[in-house]
C-alpha cells in the first residue's frame, strides 16, 4: 500500500531545497575573491615607478645647486589679494599638514589591505596608488624648480627660510597635491569596485581643503599655490587610475579650441 505521506514529504523537501539555494549562493558570493579592477603590467609600470621616483627625489636632493636664493624680496611682487599671508607662521600647522598628508596615503592603503586581504587585487591597487603618488611628486618637484616662487615666510624675511632652498618652493603646494591625488585615486578605486558614492569625493574635498588651509596658516604657501596644487592633484589622481582600469576608460588627445584636449569614456 502506497503511503500518502510520500508526496507531502517530497513537497517539503523541494521547498526546503529552494529556500536553501539563496543561502548557498550568498555563501558562494561571500567566498568569492574580491574583483580585480586594475590592469597592471610590471614591464611598463616598473620603469614608470622608477623614473617618477628619480624625477621626484634626485632634484630634491640637489636643491642647493638648483634653487637660486634671492630674498629679501619686495612684497609688491605679490598680488594684492594674497599679501595677507605674509607674516603667517605656525609650526603647529606645519605638523598638522604633514600628518594629514601622510594619512591621505596611509589610510586608503590600510583600508584596502584590510578589505581585500593579500592577493593580486591588493597588489594592483598598491601599484596604482604608488604610481599616483610618485608621478604627482615628480611633477611637483619639476614645477617648483622651474618657478622658484618665494614662500610667504621668505617674503617676511624669516632668517631660517630666506637662506634655504625650501624658502623658494612655494608654487605649488606639494602637500596639497599629494593629499588630493592620493584621495582621488582612492575614490576612483572605490567607485570601480563598489559603485558610485558621494562620500569619497567629500573626503577628497575636505582633505584637500584642510591641508591647503594648514599650509597657508603655516606661512608656506599662497592661496594660488594651494588652488593650483588641488587641480594638479585631481588630474593625476584621476589619470593614473583611469589609465589602469580594466574596463578600458580610454583617454585620447583630441583637437580643441586653441590646442588639444583630452577625451575619454568615463
Amino acid at each position: 500500500m502506497r503511503s500518502r505521506s510520500a508526496p507531502l514529504a517530497l513537497a517539503v523537501a523541494g521547498v526546503a531545497a529552494l529556500a536553501a539555494r539563496p543561502a548557498v549562493a550568498a555563501e558562494t558570493d561571500a567566498a568569492a575573491p574580491p574583483p580585480s579592477v586594475y590592469r597592471v603590467n610590471l614591464a611598463v609600470d616598473g620603469p614608470v615607478l622608477g623614473a617618477a621616483a628619480a624625477a621626484a627625489l634626485v632634484p630634491y636632493v640637489l636643491q642647493d645647486r638648483i634653487v637660486r636664493e634671492r630674498c629679501p624680496c619686495d612684497v609688491s611682487e605679490i598680488p594684492r589679494f594674497e599679501r595677507f599671508v605674509v607674516g603667517y607662521r605656525s609650526n603647529a600647522a606645519d605638523i598638522a599638514s604633514d600628518t594629514l598628508a601622510a594619512l591621505s596615503v596611509a589610510v586608503p592603503a590600510t583600508v584596502e589591505a584590510l578589505a581585500l586581504g593579500w592577493g593580486r587585487p591588493l597588489l594592483e591597487d598598491g601599484v596604482v596608488l604608488a604610481e599616483t603618488v610618485l608621478v604627482n611628486g615628480a611633477i611637483v618637484t619639476t614645477v617648483k624648480d622651474l618657478v622658484q616662487r618665494p614662500t610667504p615666510r621668505a617674503y617676511a624675511g624669516d632668517a631660517a627660510i630666506v637662506s634655504r632652498p625650501t624658502g623658494y618652493r612655494a608654487f605649488y603646494s606639494g602637500h596639497t597635491s599629494l593629499t588630493v591625488a592620493a584621495l582621488t585615486a582612492a575614490a576612483w578605486t572605490w567607485r570601480f569596485r563598489r559603485g558610485p558614492a558621494a562620500w569619497p569625493w567629500v573626503v577628497v574635498a575636505a582633505g584637500g581643503a584642510g591641508v591647503g588651509a594648514l599650509r597657508i596658516a603655516g606661512g608656506n604657501h599662497f592661496p594660488t599655490d594651494v588652488a593650483a596644487a588641488a587641480v594638479a592633484g585631481l588630474a593625476v589622481g584621476t589619470a593614473v587610475p583611469l589609465l589602469h582600469h580594466r574596463r578600458g576608460h580610454a583617454l585620447a588627445l583630441v583637437p580643441a579650441p586653441g590646442g588639444l584636449g583630452i577625451a575619454g569614456d568615463f
